[in-house]
């Protein structure tokens, strides 16, 4: 667990975080969002200590990072910045494994480990094991950086406008990426973004950040249904997606059969914004069958739909 506690940063009269409270929890995709120079990579840097707060303290697991050896902390995070920042004298599966080579394990384990991470990350480990960065396209790249922040197994990994540099297609695929190995390894992630529709398509929770001074945190339904004030509603309005077809909808994996029974009838996908319980799932009938769908995959899905 990350805990934020008064959290605060200035430099000389200007202030870049403002009294952060904030507590994340393990296993959570937690995104952070707000415009340029709100300071959310400011406060993500604190995790790692690549950023020191002048004011307050970050810990994990009930422990100051700043008491904590800076090498050990980063050994057991993985970072993954804007730009992959892969080392080009270096292999591919040597990148990957950096932070193995420099905790003592030996080569051959290490390149084991290499292999298993590009097939996970969906590049073959027996092709691109040995290639070197520039021989790789920008998606690859990201995604062997992303392997490089799983390779020592850590509980947590930070990521930093991770996928901003990337197409719109790519950028898909690396978000999807992400969701399918978040599911998988159930590992805390804590991912920086301007992107509203992207916050909204990650994010088990969201933490909206302006000028330095922390607004709202909530799941994706909850900061779309429930802003916390206008600048909330205005920054999110331009990420509402349209809403498509009850066929298109339904015909979406994201959608499962039930039995109808008494359930709401709707005619329009406009209509399930109103229907989620307090455990944010959405069960509704139409013509007659019966449906559901979390809250959390309808808004998922609807976000699809802008691309």
């Amino acid at each position: 667990m990350i805990e934020y506690r008064n959290v605060g940063m200035a430099y000389e009269d200007k202030v870049i975080l403002d009294g952060i409270n904030l507590t994340i929890a393990d296993g959570e995709l937690f995104v952070l969002v707000g415009p340029s120079g709100s300071g959310k990579t400011t406060l993500l840097r604190m995790i790692n200590r690549l950023t020191e707060p002048t004011a307050g303290d970050v810990y994990i697991d009930g422990r100051r990072v700043k008491d904590q050896d800076l090498r050990h902390l980063r050994l057991n995070m993985g970072y993954v910045p804007q730009t992959s920042s892969l080392f080009p004298n270096l292999t591919v599966g040597d990148n990957v494994t950096i932070q193995l080579e420099e905790a003592g394990v030996k080569r051959r384990e290490r390149r084991e480990r290499a292999s298993f991470l590009l097939d996970q990350v969906g590049l073959k480990g027996d092709e691109y094991l040995d290639r070197r960065p520039s021989e790789l396209s920008g998606g690859q790249q990201q995604r062997v950086a992303i392997a490089r922040a799983l390779a020592a197994q850590p509980k947590l990994i930070l990521m930093d406008e991770s996928f901003s540099a990337l197409d719109p297609v790519l950028r898909r695929q690396q978000q999807e990426l992400l969701l399918a190995l978040h599911q998988q390894n159930q590992d805390t992630v804590v991912f920086v973004t301007h992107d509203m529709q992207e916050a909204l398509r990650l994010g088990d929770r969201i933490g909206v950040i302006k000028d330095g001074c922390l607004l709202q945190v909530g799941s994706p339904e909850e900061i779309i249904q429930h802003p916390a004030n206008f600048f909330v509603a205005d920054f999110f309005k331009s990420a509402r997606p349209r809403l498509g077809t009850m066929a298109q909808l339904l015909a979406s994996a994201a959608v499962s059969r039930i039995q109808a029974g008494s359930l709401p009838a709707v005619a329009k996908v406009d209509e399930l914004v109103r229907l989620p319980d307090e455990a944010g799932l959405i069960k509704f009938a139409y013509q007659g069958a019966g449906y559901q769908i979390t809250a959390t995959d309808l808004l998922r899905y609807l976000g699809e739909l802008e691309d």
